[in-house]
């Protein structure tokens, strides 16, 4: 279920076009005007705006009174969705004309401050009680003597003709922006299409096993049903960051083999890789990256990172019901960059802990004691770094595991050693 869009006026409206029709109308019909939003809040200047009504709204009560006017009177022409002509509470006439467009109220225009003919303005409805007596403001008797006196007709027309004008530029302004989304959202379903179609050619051209850091045909299910489910909940606009990150990941592994890369790119890779986690797990987990600028640079290995922060997340967090929280760390001193790859997950066994820690060994053997190949890892990281790449690993049962790496803060490619 999609959330309709909630238009403001300044959002679908040149507010200077506007204040100038405003000021131009103010001019030819010798009307005040002003413009407010949905809420009541002016989006134009006043125009016009006479002496009296100034006077009377330096006076607490009367500001008082006049803000309940404008109000009522808001209220009245949003019910009958056609301009609203009343006596505000200091008797003079005063027009409240809404702008709608589709349905929904954008703002209304207000314009007034004048007298009609005695008696026509004794036919007309006072739109609340009179807050000041002017007998207690002598200058305002005198102010009020001075209002123009005007026919009804004309304010009848005049305020038509700005409620025709407002509402023309609005719906016009509406439109503009709907169309905008529509291109927008044909331009998101045209990528998502062309992501799609070069994630099903890299699939074709080839083999899984050519990977040299192998991706869980769990994750791909899992990540797939995610997009699935998804695209049930929201829009396509959700769907379609995931599709792409699921793309990225996959156009990096299957068009970089054999390749370095910086650190920079490795922790693009992963955080592709963890915006489809976080969509599959949803809040059960939290993802912190704090790696100092002056490491990005650094050349290592591609897919060296990735395989212990999916284990840390598939073997950590994911069986924890309440989930997590996940954290990479980057510092660099004296020219060695160390990392740390921290989860508050289930922790690991100590007799695993035990077997990963043997793979220091020069003799050992074991390569894939965690799913996706923990030992393949420090072994690559270690025919690259040769003895400059140390590594060492913590966990406790229930209280989560700590990875940690060096090795040399080196920007050129690297290559075996």
């Amino acid at each position: 279920m999609t959330t309709k869009h909630i238009f403001h006026l300044k959002e679908v409206v040149d507010i200077n076009m506007l204040q100038e029709i405003q000021d131009r109308f103010s001019e030819a019909t010798g009307l005040a005007a002003i413009i407010v939003d949905y809420q009541g809040k002016p989006v134009t200047q006043y125009s016009n705006f006479n002496a009296f009504c100034s006077r009377v709204r330096q006076i607490v009560a009367g500001c008082s009174g006049c803000e309940k006017s404008d109000a009522y009177a808001g209220i009245e022409a949003v019910r009958s969705g056609q301009p609203f002509i009343y006596r505000c509470h200091m008797g003079l006439i005063d027009v409240t004309a809404p702008i709608v467009v589709n349905s929904q109220y954008l703002g209304c225009i207000m314009t007034g401050q004048v007298l009609v003919e005695e008696e026509i303005l004794d036919r007309l409805e006072w739109i609340t009680k009179p807050k000041i007596n002017m007998k207690d403001y002598p200058e305002l008797e005198e102010l009020y003597n001075n209002i123009k006196l005007i026919s009804l007709k004309k304010v009848e027309a005049s305020a038509q003709l700005l409620f025709v004008i407002a509402n023309y530029i609005a719906e016009k302004g509406v439109m503009s922006i709907v169309q905008q989304q529509l291109n927008s959202q044909n331009m998101r379903l045209l990528e998502e299409t062309r992501a799609r179609a070069d994630l099903e050619k890299a699939l074709k051209e080839a083999e899984l096993k050519a990977l040299q850091s192998q991706i869980n045909p769990h994750f791909l299910f899992n990540t797939l049903n995610t997009i699935s489910r998804q695209a049930l909940l929201e829009g396509a606009t959700k769907t379609s960051e995931i599709v792409f990150a699921l793309a990225e990941l996959l156009r990096g592994s299957l068009h970089k083999i054999g390749q370095s890369a910086t650190l920079a790119e490795e922790l693009a890779y992963i955080k592709n890789y963890l915006f489809i986690k976080e969509n599959y797990m949803r809040d059960r987990i939290k993802i912190k990256i704090d790696v100092d600028k002056s490491c990005l640079d650094t050349a290592i290995p591609l897919f060296t990172l990735q395989p212990l922060v999916e284990n840390a997340l598939v073997h950590g967090l994911e069986p924890k019901e309440e989930g997590g929280s996940l954290t990479i760390k980057a510092t660099k001193q004296n020219n060695v960059i160390h990392l740390e790859i921290i989860d508050d997950g289930l922790g690991i066994p100590p007799e695993v802990v035990e077997e990963i820690l043997n793979l220091k060994s020069p003799t050992s053997r074991r390569n894939n004691l965690t799913g996706l190949g923990m030992g393949n890892v420090f072994k690559r990281l270690h025919y690259y770094f040769g003895a400059d790449f140390q590594w060492d690993l913590k966990s406790k049962l229930g209280k989560g595991t700590r990875i940690f790496l060096s090795l040399p803060a080196q920007p050129q490619k690297v290559g075996y050693k």
